[in-house]
C-alpha cells in the first residue's frame, strides 16, 4: 500500500479526510500497519481521522462469507465500533466540503504538480 501511495502526488489527496480500517491473522499486525500509515496520510495531505477501525483475528471475526460470527449482539458491537469511524468520516466530509464552498484551500497551500520534493523548503 505505501509503495502505491508514494506514486500519487498530494493534489490527489490534499484536504480530503479519511479513515484507516485494518485487519490481521493476529493481534496486532493490522493495528501496527494503521499506526504507520497516518503520518504518511497526513503528508500526503489527507485528513485521517481520529477513530480508526481494526480487526484483530479476522478469521475468527468473520465466517467465509463475511458475515459476523456470532449472534446479533455481536454484530451490533462491531456495526457499533465501525459507525464511530465512519461518523467521523461523514462529518469531517460534509464539513470540509462546505468550507471547499467559502474557501478554497489551494489558493493559500497549493498542491504539488510535479514531485513529492516539492514539499521540500527553498
Amino acid at each position: 500500500l505505501l509503495n502505491i501511495l508514494n506514486h500519487f502526488g498530494s493534489s490527489t489527496f490534499g484536504f480530503k479526510p479519511s479513515a484507516i480500517v485494518s485487519y490481521s491473522a493476529g493481534q496486532w499486525g493490522g493495528t501496527r500497519a494503521a499506526h504507520s500509515l497516518r503520518p504518511i496520510l497526513s503528508e500526503l495531505g489527507c485528513l485521517p481521522v481520529s477513530a480508526m477501525v481494526h480487526v484483530p483475528f479476522a478469521q475468527q471475526v468473520f465466517d467465509d462469507d463475511g458475515a459476523v460470527v456470532g449472534d446479533e449482539n455481536e454484530e451490533s458491537k462491531w456495526i457499533s465500533y465501525v459507525d464511530r469511524c465512519l461518523s467521523q468520516l461523514e462529518w469531517w466530509g460534509e464539513a470540509a466540503k462546505s468550507h471547499r464552498n467559502v474557501v478554497d484551500p489551494t489558493i493559500t497551500s497549493p498542491v504539488f504538480t510535479k514531485s513529492p520534493s516539492q514539499r521540500n523548503a527553498p
